[in-house]
């Protein structure tokens, strides 16, 4: 038996889901098949589930990947030491998305799948407790430097945060013609007053 290489393998990976990305960006997750995923890719079925067992598990890769992205930059700002509500407020514009085909429309199609696939959705679950323990996490060090509110609640802070980001990535959904960075713009500005507001009277 032929030795693998873990190497090639994982780069085969990376190739198959860049594709499937492809695909379900185009085509949408129900409506790209694993043979619209073959011929992006260039192999054949029997080739792909030597690397997945089904577009389930593609799907589920893609979506741990975008997640963890998300949860590894808010984790970098929680070991900066600078104004971390600055930093809060930068971040959330950041994630604005800048189109109609900014991948947004995958995102939400991947929320909306875990409501149908327990496996996903134990996913999404699992990496929004994640998230909102790191934002917490960050904004109780801002509260600590005094540079946040100290009596803002953190937990509920969280949990507005991660609504507004979700609400900014479906501003194309709801209307390809909306701005998404000057209405991102708007939600910093009104974050940072809020994230602000009690720090500078403490600091006075």
């Amino acid at each position: 038996m032929r030795k693998l290489d873990p190497v090639r393998h994982e780069e085969k990976r990376q190739e198959i889901l860049a594709a499937a990305s492809r695909c379900f960006e185009r085509s949408g997750l129900k409506g790209a098949s694993i043979s619209d995923i073959c011929r992006e890719t260039g192999i054949s079925p029997g080739h792909l589930y030597h690397y997945f067992d089904s577009k389930d598990a593609i799907i589920a890769t893609l979506s741990e990947a975008w997640l963890d992205r998300t949860r590894q930059r808010f984790e970098e700002l929680s070991a900066k030491e600078s104004d971390v509500a600055t930093l809060l407020v930068a971040e959330v514009g950041r994630l604005a998305p800048s189109g109609p085909n900014s991948g947004s429309a995958l995102v939400f199609e991947m929320l909306a799948e875990s409501a149908r696939n327990p496996a996903m959705a134990e996913v999404v679950q699992a990496h929004s407790r994640s998230l909102r323990a790191i934002l917490v996490k960050v904004l109780r060090r801002g509260q600590e430097r005094g540079v946040i509110e100290p009596g803002l609640d953190a937990e509920a802070m969280a949990t507005v945060m991660m609504a507004m980001i979700d609400g900014l990535k479906a501003l194309p959904l709801r209307d390809p013609k909306l701005d998404p960075q000057a209405t991102a713009g708007l939600i910093q500005r009104m974050l940072e007053d809020v994230l602000k507001r009690g720090a500078k009277v403490v600091r006075r």
